[in-house]
């Protein structure tokens, strides 16, 4: 799925990064509706040869290129041509299936690229991504498809060094080289390579095993716009100086890089940034320039998981494009600036994994109305959880886990109508779950975990028809588990354990599925599958709150039961003894009583024996 909108992401952000540059029509990613065609133009035989020679050459084992077949070519899966000429202009044969986690993927094309490809010679794009080449070389002859604007090897499992013939593409624009196994890379071929191309505007080289980032004496690519160094984990923990000449740059991206010099005055002229990437290195503040106020034009600020600490400086408040901000993970303390309310445009704010301590701020549900993701996890944040966040209508996902924080209100408005995610573990929550939290119904994950919860789990739990995770462990939430809660057919993850929850397991649809008994340990009450005790035929009483009816009696019932049976029985015979001992005529009627009895027993005994002599 990721890799499937990553071949897509290409493609549209090429469109996004172009949108400013004039484009001719020859250009298929200005105006593709003019420039490519895919089935009413005669294919260039020579080019319908080339390609069928590529096929030849390629391994496909899930027939991929199945409708490589006929006279004409361009209207073969992955293949455009230019309306008129019906040159072929464009390749596609990126992977749109999945990868497994091994990168054993399906749907791969592998074995050898056919140098039939030069005869493509008005070939602009080539993407090749999401395949699987098993370690070969990048072909030095991609270097004589002197037409290409735009090429994409990413994910593709070349290996070795990146031929310097790249250079000669002087015409290329968009060149992703993410994550190749380049393990003999020579980043000094590299440099020299990729400052051969001064059209670039979008250049990938994530992951690609750098260790040292290429050094530039002078840069030539003056328009590029997009630029992702990140995963290379760099060696001399240096941020390239030359960055500094990129004064055109709309997205830097230097991530998971070991890097910690200080780049005080580095990104000054870089006003046209709108995304910035600084995370997962080695950073604090006496490296990093958190007076970012000149930075106008961010939308996407990412410092985290780095070492800055103190307090969130109020300068961040200047930023008013902002729409993402991430500052987890690193070590800030004290209280939230209040400049903070200016960013109004905020949609994604992640202050998780800090030392801040604050109440949560009514102006965050007051002012920050965009905001879809709120992440203030493994913090200080105490007192009650306000009110106002209710008013975020467009909130997604609320993690306010691991706090010190309660809860003074039952009302949980369903405005919060778009919330798909709730974490509120480990606070001190204390008294009963609110119904409100019942009508949030796009809701696919609950956390109330680690919390003071008592009462009995809500019957309407069975309205979250979408919820997918459910943890209400660590309470004291007691009574019998509510028949509802089989109804969630979306559910794949349960955990009640450690409660005080009593009765039969309900044994219907979907809880059926969830056979491991620790997601009810901790509940001696409970009994059914799959915990190893068996039910009584009637059901439990809740332990610990009042009975909902008198149908059944448990084991305590019956044992009192047995034990009143004989002081009952002596008691009854000790009264029957004592009134025949003090009441003279009743003795005397007992024993005419007993004598006439034996009397008759006799005689109806005695007779059949006379008879049978």
């Amino acid at each position: 799925m990721e890799h499937h909108i990553l071949c897509t992401f290409s493609s549209f952000l090429l469109l996004f990064l172009f949108s400013s540059i004039p484009i001719t029509s020859q250009f298929p990613f200005g105006s593709s509706k003019q420039a490519y065609d895919h089935s009413n133009v005669t294919c260039i035989e020579s080019e319908r040869r080339a390609l069928l020679q590529l096929k030849h050459e390629l391994k496909d084992e899930s027939n991929r290129l199945l409708s490589w077949i006929g006279e004409g070519c361009c209207s073969w899966e992955g293949i455009s041509c230019h309306k008129i000429t019906g040159s072929v202009l464009k390749l596609d044969l990126c992977n749109k299936v999945a990868f497994s986690d091994d990168f054993h993927c399906k749907n791969c094309l592998g074995g050898h690229l056919s140098p039939s490809l030069v005869n493509l010679t008005n070939l602009q794009y080539l993407d090749l991504s999401w395949n699987n080449f098993s370690g070969i070389q990048v072909p030095a002859f991609f270097g004589l498809l002197k037409n290409l604007r735009y090429l994409n090897l990413s994910r593709a499992g070349f290996d070795g060094e990146i031929p310097h013939h790249l250079g000669n593409l002087s015409h290329l624009r968009y060149l992703d080289l993410g994550d190749l196994g380049l393990n003999g890379l020579r980043t000094k071929d590299l440099g020299w390579s990729i400052n051969m191309l001064p059209s670039l505007t979008t250049l990938d080289l994530r992951g690609c095993g750098l260790f040292i980032h290429p050094h530039l004496s002078h840069v030539n690519f003056t328009s590029l716009a997009f630029l992702d160094l990140r995963e290379n984990n760099f060696n001399n923990y240096m941020v390239p100086h030359w960055l500094r000449n990129l004064t055109g740059l709309h997205d830097l991206r230097l991530g998971d890089n070991n890097l910690s010099n200080p780049i005080r005055g580095l990104f000054d002229q870089m006003t046209s940034l709108v995304h910035f990437d600084l995370s997962s290195n080695r950073f604090d503040v006496s490296t990093v320039p958190l007076c970012l106020g000149n930075l106008r034009d961010l939308r996407i600020l990412n410092l985290a998981n780095n070492s800055l600490s103190g307090q969130i400086p109020s300068s961040l408040g200047n930023l008013w494009q902002l729409s993402t901000l991430h500052l987890n993970g690193n070590k800030f303390v004290g209280k939230l600036p209040t400049s903070m309310q200016h960013l109004r445009n905020l949609e994604i704010l992640d202050l998780g994994d800090n030392g801040l301590k604050d109440i949560i701020p009514a102006w965050i549900g007051e002012r920050l109305s965009n905001l879809r993701f709120l992440r203030f996890q493994s913090n200080n944040f105490h007192g009650p959880i306000s009110d106002t966040l209710c008013q975020l209508s467009l909130l997604q996902l609320l993690n306010l886990g691991h706090n010190n924080l309660r809860r003074e209100s039952e009302y949980y408005a369903s405005s919060l109508g778009f919330v798909k995610s709730i974490s509120l573990s480990a606070n001190n929550l204390v008294g009963e779950i609110p119904d409100g939290i019942m009508e949030l119904v796009q809701l696919q994950v609950l956390n109330l975990s680690q919390n003071h919860l008592t009462g009995r789990i809500p019957k309407k739990i069975g309205n979250l028809k979408q919820l997918e995770t459910l943890d209400l462990s660590m309470n004291a939430l007691f009574g019998a588990i509510p028949e509802s809660l089989s109804d969630l057919y979306s559910l794949n993850s349960l955990n009640l354990s450690y409660n005080k929850l009593s009765g039969p397991i309900p044994s219907g649809n979907q809880l059926q599925t969830l056979t491991d008994p620790s997601i009810y340990e901790g509940n001696s009450g409970l009994c059914g599958k799959p915990l190893p005790n068996n039910c009584w035929e009637h059901k439990l009483p809740a332990k610990n709150g009042p009975i909902d009816d008198d149908e059944g009696h448990s084991e305590s019932d019956w044992s009192w039961f047995y034990a009143g049976i004989g002081p009952g029985f002596a008691a009854g015979l000790s009264g029957v003894l004592g009134i025949l001992l003090f009441k003279k005529s009743w003795r005397y009627a007992y024993f005419k009583f007993i004598e006439s009895a034996c009397d008759k027993i006799w005689v109806k005994t005695t007779r059949p024996r006379r008879n049978f002599r």
